[in-house]
């Protein structure tokens, strides 16, 4: 019987686009700091490889590793304005549909939010996004390892056991085969219709079509 449902957030509630990235350029600007085309690439890279090579998110380890890789000293600033401009990037307003299959899943399950970002960026979005009201708790990896390691999964479940809880998510590797590895259910989200049949998760293309399974 499950119990609580674990959300993933970007790509799967709330869209993430490459263009975000721009917002780098703009502190940048802010902080009036000259770069070349060269140095901001580097450090949209350093973000990226800082992941691969940290499993847990510090914004001061983040930060002197940003610093490393790029071989500039940017100061604390440059990343806290980041990070303030990230909390406001969204699309558009959500679909309804939504707000509708939480509100559905909300009066049946426990709904928590499992995300691979800092809790605080991730919460604000939420808010901004119109629904952080559906969730109880906002599980990120700033004091356990990420997705999709067993430590970040089990700390999601909560009082629950594992096999009482699915995770929805739009990663492949990091939601459903860590949820799986961990003893969670799992449910892809895969709004592209990859070509990918499993009978140990369930799929859905739509997020609405989580009415039917839930």
């Amino acid at each position: 019987m499950i119990k609580r449902v674990i959300f993933d957030i970007d790509n799967t509630l709330i869209p993430w686009k490459e263009e975000y990235n721009e917002e780098i350029k703009e502190v940048l600007k802010e902080l009036n700091i000259q770069y070349t085309i060269e140095e901001y690439n580097k450090i949209i890279e350093a973000f990226i490889k800082y992941e691969d090579e940290y499993y847990i998110f510090d914004e001061k380890l983040m930060l002197e590793y940003i610093n490393k890789y790029t071989n500039i000293e940017y100061p604390k600033i440059f990343l806290t304005s980041i990070f303030k401009r990230w909390e406001n990037c969204l699309t558009s307003e959500l679909e309804p549909k939504i707000v509708d299959i939480l509100e559905y899943l909300k009066s049946k399950y426990e709904l928590v939010i499992l995300t691979d970002w800092f809790a605080q960026q991730q919460k604000q979005r939420l808010q901004k996004a119109g629904i952080l009201k559906y969730f109880e708790n906002i599980y990120s990896a700033e004091k356990t390892k990420r997705k999709p390691f067993k430590e970040a999964f089990i700390q999601a479940v909560g009082s629950n056991k594992p096999q009482e809880c699915v995770m929805i998510g739009d990663s492949l590797e990091r939601d459903i085969q860590g949820a799986l590895n961990a003893g969670l259910k799992a449910i892809w989200f895969n709004p592209n219709f990859q070509n990918n049949q499993n009978n140990k998760y369930l799929i859905v293309s739509k997020i609405e079509s989580l009415k039917d399974i839930l």
